[in-house]
């Protein structure tokens, strides 16, 4: 994955990942209170992991807007290839997983000025799910 081998902390790549985990799960919370987007994407290509953060205006990009929690629990459940789903309490039992791969673009920053390299984050930001 470039965007971890990089030579600067800050910048913008064009990645082919797959997204193997998301944080938080249950599509009714991927928004703040206030309706903005906040979520974490753990994604992976054949080199590495990463956590990449979605937020606000980058999350209505990605999800088109702010559909109903159904929509968003369907595109939840095809960017983490879950097939053959039953949910009950909004949990997904003994699914079968194949997560495909998807183009996507990362920016990489800091947090803290003084540890750049230490404070490096990830965010997936000019990103739309296509049906």
């Amino acid at each position: 994955m470039d965007v971890l081998t990089h030579s600067e902390v800050t910048a913008k790549f064009k990645c082919v990942v797959r997204v193997v985990a998301m944080v938080p799960w249950h599509a009714k919370d991927f928004c703040s209170p206030s309706g903005t987007y906040r979520m974490r994407l753990t994604l992976e290509d054949p080199t590495a992991r990463i956590h990449s953060f979605v937020y606000a205006e980058d999350g209505e990009q990605l999800f088109e807007g702010h559909p109903p929690v159904d929509v968003l629990e369907r595109k939840r459940n095809k960017l983490l290839g879950v097939v053959g789903e039953s949910e009950e309490d909004n949990e997904i039992n003994n699914a079968l997983r194949n997560p495909p791969w998807v183009q996507c673009c990362i920016k990489s920053y800091y947090l803290d000025k003084g540890d750049v390299w230490g404070s490096r984050r990830y965010r997936i930001f000019g990103t739309k799910l296509v049906r």
